[in-house]
């Protein structure tokens, strides 16, 4: 989201004030050294949660910033959210200070990523960035008992994260020099069988713009039809607006 100027931003909050919420810090866990999760809690019971609802938190005077929910419990009054602290821009500084006990505004916004309903097989694609998705799409498939599975392309610090998560998908290490070259390399080597039983799946990419040009690109050259593809960039470099 651009910059604005303080006070239209303010003018916003009044104007939107209906889709606002008034949050307190519940719990916070370091998932890892650069993985935190954080629970907020307050009167969620008129909001419209969905899997994929994304928040807009102001990380300063000028900024806003999207994140997806990991997940909600709206008669509990919590939703959880995963930051990558990328150790970079305002939101990196926002949500590595986060503390229990704070308290701030959450912007409830639409799901940009939305879950296919009657589709019975869900693979994900994406990186640190795209953990908070695909952990609160996984629940909905389990919830649907049908099937997921993904790659994702994560520093290889972070690799014990998904087993934190009890996430039911794979890693490969990450190329800042070659977007997506691991993850095309891991397809290629799966079992042919695999590749035939996944074929019709929906594929959901998100993370990096690069990788996920790549990605598509290879999908599409292993006859996967443009609408079996969701896509969503999160981040570039040399670009505002993932940090």
């Amino acid at each position: 989201m651009p910059k604005l100027p303080s006070w239209l931003a303010n003018t916003m909050e009044k104007v939107i004030s209906n889709k606002i919420y008034q949050v307190e810090v519940a719990d916070t866990k370091m998932l890892n050294s650069n993985l935190k999760r954080v629970t907020f809690r307050g009167n969620f019971f008129e909001a419209q949660f969905i899997p994929g609802t994304e928040v807009l938190l102001r990380v300063n005077a000028n900024e806003y910033r999207h994140y997806t929910l990991s997940g909600f419990d709206q008669m509990e009054g919590t939703c959880e959210i995963i930051f990558f602290l990328n150790k970079q821009g305002p939101g990196n500084s926002l949500a590595a200070n986060i503390q229990k006990g704070d308290t701030l505004k959450l912007i409830l916004d639409r799901a940009r990523i939305k879950y296919k309903e009657g589709a019975s097989q869900h693979f994900f694609f994406g990186d640190e960035t795209s953990l908070g998705l695909y952990e609160s799409l996984g629940k909905k498939v389990v919830d649907d008992e049908v099937e997921y599975f993904g790659i994702l392309e994560l520093q290889e610090e972070n690799f014990c994260s998904v087993k934190q998560l009890n996430l039911l998908i794979d890693v490969v290490p990450s190329d800042i020099h070659a977007p997506a070259k691991n993850a095309i390399n891991w397809m290629e080597n799966m079992h042919p069988l695999c590749w035939e039983m996944w074929q019709n799946a929906t594929f959901y990419l998100t993370g990096r713009a690069k990788s996920i040009q790549q990605f598509k690109n290879y999908l599409k050259q292993r006859g996967v039809s443009f609408r079996q593809i969701v896509t969503m960039p999160y981040w570039e470099l040399g670009k505002v607006g993932g940090g």
